[in-house]
């Protein structure tokens, strides 16, 4: 993972918090995406590489399919 990414981040309470309010508002992510989800939002990152479709439709998230 580190050859393919600049930054690795750590989960913080509010990134907890917020992967919470995700999870029972989008039922569709599991609590692993909703925080993947959390982490991206609370640092301001827009586009994830994934080919987990769970990341579609999210507000502010852009998937790239590996």
């Amino acid at each position: 993972m580190l050859a393919v990414t600049d930054v690795v981040y750590p989960f913080e309470l509010a990134d907890i918090e917020r992967a919470r309010r995700l999870v029972l508002t989008t039922p569709r992510l599991s609590a692993r995406e909703a925080l993947h989800v959390a982490v991206m939002q609370g640092r301001d990152i827009g586009r994830i590489m994934s080919f987990d479709e769970a990341f579609d439709g999210i507000p502010g998230i852009v998937r790239l399919a590996g």
